[in-house]
């Protein structure tokens, strides 16, 4: 069991009650003038919003060159913005896939409503569970807390996890990566090492770049966050 600061509970905490909300529609400003209007957000699935994955989505429109024509994968696609990003700026072909039905379901919702399925597929699975083929882009945005002791807190939307999910990712997504194959992954490091890419990638075989840096001061995440880009070695 991980034994988290006073600071780290509090902003668990913080995390946690600010997801328990009602069905609403959010316009999302990826930049000044570019706005992804009237994005759904269903109960039980995390806010983007309001959270890390928001700069990643602002990271993903800046760089689609990552992805421009190439197929990708959205792994715990969550509300689905990151796909949606994807899909709606470049990518070939999107896969979407969550483990929480609440999420695959809003996923599917925004997908719909962005004009996006003749390019998309959903899947409901444990990690690479129900995904076929290579891919040449993986975008995961994981948890970042683990094991935390204030069990009551647990909900659908796997804030927290057990410390093994990411080990099971690094080795796993190895087979699912095109021979140039790139991970790109969101971390809050409020949350510690215990799910840090830079931290724990290295051990399976990946070179971990720090893309992007951030402070942030609004939201349900305050701190750093940062956004990795991952390759195997060799």
């Amino acid at each position: 069991m991980i034994d988290y600061n006073p600071e780290q509970e509090k902003k668990l905490k913080t995390i946690i009650d600010g997801h328990r909300h009602e069905r609403y529609e959010v316009d999302i400003e990826l930049v000044e003038g570019h706005v992804l209007k009237n994005f759904v957000v269903n109960p039980n699935v995390l806010r983007p919003e309001k959270m890390t994955a928001l700069y990643l989505a602002k990271w993903l429109f800046y760089n689609n060159g990552l992805y421009l024509d190439k197929n990708v994968l959205d792994m715990g696609s969550g509300s689905g913005i990151q796909g949606v990003i994807m899909g709606l700026f470049g990518a070939r072909n999107v896969v979407l896939s969550d483990l929480s039905h609440s999420a695959v379901e809003n996923t599917r919702e925004n997908i719909e409503k962005y004009s996006l399925k003749d390019k998309s597929t959903i899947s409901q699975g444990d990690l690479f569970e129900k995904i076929e083929g290579k891919y040449d882009l993986i975008v995961f945005n994981h948890p970042f807390f683990s094991d935390h002791i204030m069990e009551q807190l647990l909900i659908e939307s796997s804030v927290i996890d057990r410390g093994k999910l990411i080990h099971r990712f690094f080795e796993d997504a190895k087979r699912y990566l095109s021979d140039e194959g790139v991970i790109v992954m969101p971390y809050f490091h409020v949350a510690g090492p215990i799910n840090d890419p830079m931290v724990q990638a290295p051990e399976h075989g990946y070179k971990v770049i720090e893309r992007m840096s951030v402070d942030v001061k609004s939201g349900l995440q305050i701190g750093r966050a940062s956004v990795y880009e991952l390759r195997l070695k060799g």
